[in-house]
Formats: C-alpha cells, sequence, structure tokens
C-alpha cells in the first residue's frame, strides 16, 4: 500500500418528467463535530488541459478525473472489474448492462438516473465531442447506443462492432460520469465545481499555474472496495500546487509543505531510506518513440522511420532517462502486460552509419514532455539524430502544452518521445493511438498513422474474449507495427509515488486510486 492524497466530485440529477437538476446548494463538508477542516496538499505537475474527462489527455488530466468523477466500474488491486456507480453488471463483446447502485448520488444529493448516464455515455461517444478517449472505450470508430431505465435503474451500452475491452474502458478515469446538465453548462463542466461531478471531492477554487483547492461532498459513500485500502480519516480538503520542476517538489516534501509527489528523475533518492516517507515504485510509464506519418512530415516515409530506429539504442536511452532502472521493451507496452511481443528480432538493430546516408541534412521537429525525467529521454533522442546528420530543433514542453500540441496534434511537430500511462495494462491503450480517426475527427490516432495489417490485427484482437485467439491476432498487429517502424519502443520509467508519513492512499494494479486518501496521523 502507498501514501498520498487525492479525491472526487459529485452532483445531482433528475430525468425524465422531472427537471434535470445538478445544483449548488446543500451543506458544505467540514471537519468532525466542525472541528478544524483536515487537510492535505499533493502535488501536480501541470494545470489539466480539461476538467471534463471525456476530453482529458495528459496525466494531469487523469488524476483529477479520478478525483471528480466517478465511473460506472473500477479496477481493482489484482486488475479485476469491481462496482463503481454500478453495483453490478454483464457484457460480453458488443454490449453491456449496469445496473446502478441505489444510493449513488450527485454533489446535491440527488439520486442519479440510468436516463442521465446514458446521456453521458451518448455524448462520450458522439464525434462531435471530439474525445480522443472514445476510440479506446468504445473502438476506433465506433457507433455506441446508450440508453437508461430509471424504473429499473438500468443503463444499456450497445456496440455495432466488437470491442472485448468494453469494461476495461469504462473502469478508465476519462469514462467518467460528470452531471447531464453540467453538459449544458460549459463554464460548469470546465470548472469542476460543486455540481459538475460524480466523485468524492469537488474543485473549490482554482487558480491555474500555481494550485487547485478541492473540497469532499458531504455524505459520499461511493468508496471502492480494494483489498488494500487505506485506514484513516478522509480529507476535508486537498490542495494541489501545480509545480513543474521534481527538484521543487522534493524540497516541499522535505520541508513538510507537501504531502505528495511523483518523480520519474533522481530527486526520489532524497527519500530513499527515510521512515518519515513512503516510496512505491510503479513502472506504468512506458517510453517509445512515435512519428508524425502525416504528407509533408519526415515521418510520413517508412525508409525515414527505419533510419531514426536505427540512431536508437535502448539501453542508452534507459541509462539517460533512468539511470538504468528501467526494463528495456520490444514492444508498445512491456513484457508484463498479457500478449506483449518479446521478439527482439522484430526491433531495428542500432546502425548510426547506415542512418546517416538517410537523415543527413534532414530538418526535424522534435517536441516532448519534460515531466518524465525533466525531458531528458528527449534530448537523448537530439543528441542521436544530429549525430546522425540531422537537423533537430527540440522543444521541451509542459505536460499540458506537450498534450495540446502532439496528443491534440494542434501544433508542428514530427517526432515525439511518448510516455504512454497505460491505465488498463492491456494493449489495447497503447494500440488505440495508432489505429482509426485522430484527434480532428475524436479518434486517438495522433501520430495519423495508416497500417492496414496492424488494423486487422487489432481488429481481431478486439473480436474475440478467447485469450489464445486473442494473442494470435495482437501478435499479427504488433509485428506489422514495429517492423513498418511506426514506433520504436524504449523503456519503461518507474513512476515514484511519495508520500509523507501522515497520508496513506492506494495504488490498485500499480495505478495511483487518488481518490482513497487518508490521514493516518495529525
Amino acid at each position: 500500500m502507498a501514501r498520498v492524497p487525492l479525491t472526487l466530485g459529485v452532483c445531482a440529477l433528475a430525468l425524465g418528467l422531472a427537471a434535470t437538476g445538478c445544483t449548488t446548494s446543500g451543506d458544505e463538508t467540514g471537519g468532525k463535530d466542525g472541528g478544524k477542516k483536515v487537510k492535505v496538499s499533493i502535488a501536480t505537475s501541470s494545470d489539466p488541459t480539461s476538467l471534463d474527462p471525456q476530453l482529458g489527455t495528459v496525466a494531469a488530466d487523469f488524476v483529477f478525473a479520478r478525483m471528480l468523477d466517478d465511473q460506472l466500474v473500477r479496477r481493482d488491486d489484482k486488475g479485476k472489474i469491481i462496482p463503481g456507480l454500478a453495483s453490478r453488471w454483464k457484457a460480453d463483446a458488443k454490449s453491456a448492462e449496469f445496473t446502478l447502485r441505489p444510493d449513488a448520488k450527485y454533489t446535491d444529493g440527488t439520486k442519479v438516473t440510468a436516463s442521465g448516464v446514458a446521456k453521458v455515455l451518448t455524448r462520450f461517444a458522439d464525434p462531435a465531442t471530439k474525445s480522443t478517449a472514445a476510440s479506446q472505450v468504445f473502438g476506433p470508430g465506433a457507433k455506441v447506443t446508450a440508453t437508461g431505465d430509471d424504473a429499473t435503474g438500468t443503463v444499456s451500452v450497445k456496440l455495432d462492432k466488437p470491442w472485448s475491452d468494453l469494461l476495461y474502458g469504462l473502469a478508465l478515469p476519462q469514462a467518467g460520469i460528470v452531471c447531464p446538465a453540467a453538459l449544458d453548462k460549459p463554464e460548469l463542466l470546465k470548472s469542476g465545481k460543486k455540481g459538475a461531478g460524480t466523485g468524492a471531492y469537488y474543485i473549490e477554487s482554482a487558480e491555474p499555474g500555481a494550485r487547485y483547492t478541492l473540497s469532499a461532498v458531504k455524505g459520499y459513500t461511493g468508496w471502492a472496495t480494494y483489498k488494500n485500502m487505506p485506514e484513516g480519516t478522509v480529507p476535508d480538503v486537498v490542495e494541489m500546487p501545480v509545480i513543474q520542476s521534481e527538484a521543487t517538489m522534493a524540497n516541499n516534501l522535505a520541508a513538510g509543505t507537501l504531502d505528495y509527489a511523483a518523480f520519474t528523475g533522481p530527486d526520489v533518492a532524497r527519500f530513499v531510506k527515510n521512515d518519515k516517507f513512503t516510496i512505491t515504485p510503479a513502472p506504468i510509464v512506458r517510453m517509445m518513440v512515435v512519428f508524425n506519418e502525416r504528407k509533408g512530415h519526415p515521418g510520413a516515409d517508412a525508409k525515414v522511420r527505419e533510419a531514426v530506429a536505427q540512431t536508437l539504442d535502448r539501453k542508452a536511452f534507459n541509462r539517460a532517462v533512468t539511470r538504468g532502472s528501467g526494463t528495456l521493451m520490444s514492444s508498445i507496452t512491456d513484457a508484463s502486460v498479457p500478449c506483449a511481443n518479446k521478439d527482439e528480432s522484430l526491433l531495428a538493430k542500432p546502425d548510426p552509419a547506415a542512418a546517416k546516408d538517410v537523415l543527413k541534412g534532414m530538418k526535424i521537429k522534435l517536441v516532448g514532455t519534460n515531466a518524465v525525467a525533466s525531458g531528458s529521454g528527449n534530448e537523448y533522442v537530439q543528441a542521436v539524430l544530429k549525430a546522425a546528420g540531422a537537423e533537430v530543433s527540440l522543444r521541451n514542453a509542459d505536460s499540458a502544452t506537450w498534450g495540446n500540441d502532439v496528443i491534440s496534434n494542434k501544433g508542428d511537430w514530427d517526432i515525439t518521445v511518448l510516455p504512454n500511462l497505460n491505465l488498463t495494462n492491456l494493449l489495447t491503450t497503447p494500440a488505440s493511438l495508432f489505429a482509426g480517426p485522430g484527434p480532428a475527427d475524436g479518434g486517438r490516432n495522433f501520430p495519423g498513422t495508416h497500417n492496414k495489417d496492424f488494423e486487422q490485427g487489432f481488429g481481431a484482437a478486439m473480436a474475440t474474449t478467447d485469450q489464445s485467439a486473442k494473442c494470435a491476432a495482437w501478435d499479427k498487429a504488433q509485428k506489422a507495427l514495429l517492423t513498418g517502424f511506426d514506433v520504436v519502443p524504449m523503456a519503461t520509467v518507474n513512476l515514484n509515488y511519495t508520500t509523507a508519513a501522515r497520508i496513506s492512499i492506494a495504488a490498485p494494479d500499480g495505478l495511483l486510486a487518488p481518490e482513497t486518501v487518508r490521514v493516518v496521523a495529525p
């Protein structure tokens, strides 16, 4: 069990013959018996790009989504699907039916209705919403029908083509259920304030670039049931200062002005063998080099992609980013994920001399995030490409800017070092980044990849629930992606959850569950 602080947010709704409402009235949560409020402070490395969970693209978005909104289902310590807003469910590759918990409520205490949830899911799946997560949850280009029966409290989801990971997709933070009335109030939805979500916390105040203050929802009952659930007091207030520098995070943590931070770089060493802190490493950041394959960019040419792959050495990259502590990857995720490729013969062998013939004099725009080890992986890629004769401009951007420019494909970029947060620990999550429509059309395919053999294997994997058949299909898909040099696998990076002794938090299946934060000591 790890230690830390985070939380969620709640709202109200009544549909059908009654009016839809998510009011902002009701009691504020305070300390027990009117006493002093219990507060914790946790760091976020960037502002969220959106507080609408369906539009989230970067790590900060996912953290806030877990705090502000509940999902229909969750994943437990072993990766098993467990209750969220739904108490029970049944599903196959093309449909799912959920029965809502009778005590599920929105922020103002109004009961959650099935028709309201269906409205939110319909909007989520609508291409007009332009949610890059929709294809990850429902499948690329899927047509989704969501209906709700308020009399029985059941929500039905039907797909026009199979997507065998539907349940896992609906457990993602991007599938958080917001208040349906907030869909008609864009400013409320964007604010995360009381009346916007369905979790345990809501945003009391926000100072972008500085801090966010979250307040607990009084009477919240939707806690998860993990095996290793933290004990202690639910904090009334969670302060989230925005701190880009891991060195600054470490200073504040050591000074006692911060209760939690996550480190990817060497600053975590300050808290090793210190009984005042708990460090829980999780290798959930999977690093890979990805190309913009659209016309007019160098990556549109497979020979260029192969040449770039020939400049890269996974071991050298691992040393540069993790000092050798990461695990080398041979696919779009690491070998711990079911069906992941382990055949390293599919990877390009480092050959800088051969790469020079293709890359000499080529202008390349490398855009990466500085959120992982201060961008050292980006600097490594720039150095080896320059050594091969390319003219490489590097922009080390903060996570929010990188997410907007690269993941949402709104900026000018040729290559990026992708730190993929595989929140499902399945191949589906990274694979959906390379198939289907791009961000402008509501998809996740930010590189503009068009690999028919990969798409066929991907589709076959998602059409079956038989594990042997699924792995066979995944083998075909991964081989096509790797031999087409659409992606160059590098190494995993540990995200070191580091928390003060007064805080406890769960990290089921290696993934931080911020809404479980508890204060275990004054």
